[in-house]
């Protein structure tokens, strides 16, 4: 297999990394890079990408940050994944517990669909909690992209989730928000969600 080439599709694989690596310990007992490490590693890109995009002061040294975060992470993911191909040699459907190498075969490649059932579940003077539902379509969702919309302006990127719950912070008060989520996975984005809104 080729080493994927965007951000989405590394994120989407480093996710089924870890996972595999969690669930196949006895396969791959000693990755060169630890499965904690590697999660860290995710986690902090997966930070530094929110912080990125979450506001438009000091945008060049978030991005920055967020490049770094991904370079480790990349490094991380290819040592593990050469590991792993010296350790399932002979036996490549090991490697499609990574995420890599032969595919199950009831793998879905279609893009996630719809997410669903999103609504607000508490909010403060400058803050917000998302949750929705995971799509019923398609393919798994590998992470979510948040986005918002202020006062009739176009979409932007706010922030970006692992999980079916988003704090969304430092929003801004006395503005209409408008708030959406699309599921992303290695096969391309699904629909965007419906809209919620709120006045903080």
């Amino acid at each position: 297999m080729k080493f994927p080439q965007t951000e989405a599709e590394i994120a989407a694989l480093a996710l089924v990394m870890v996972q595999g690596l969690a669930q196949a310990g006895d396969d791959f007992p000693a990755p060169p890079v630890s499965l904690t490490e590697l999660q860290a590693r995710l986690d902090r890109y997966n930070a530094a990408l929110g912080a990125a995009v979450a506001g438009d002061n000091a945008s060049r040294e978030r991005h920055a940050v967020k490049d770094a975060a991904l370079e480790e992470l990349v490094e991380g993911m290819k040592t593990d994944l050469r590991y792993a191909e010296d350790m399932a040699r002979g036996q490549p459907e090991k490697l499609s517990k990574l995420g890599w190498g032969r595919r199950r075969p009831n793998a879905s490649l279609e893009p996630p669909g719809e997410v669903r059932d999103i609504q607000i579940v508490s909010e403060g003077d400058t803050w917000a909690i998302l949750r929705w539902h995971p799509p019923a379509d398609g393919g798994v969702p590998a992470y979510y992209r948040i986005q918002r919309k202020k006062d009739g302006t176009g979409w932007e990127e706010a922030g970006t989730s692992t999980d079916t719950e988003q704090l969304m912070s430092n929003q801004p008060r006395g503005v209409e928000l408008d708030y959406r989520v699309i599921a992303v996975n290695k096969a391309g984005i699904g629909q965007p969600s419906a809209t919620v809104t709120l006045v903080l």
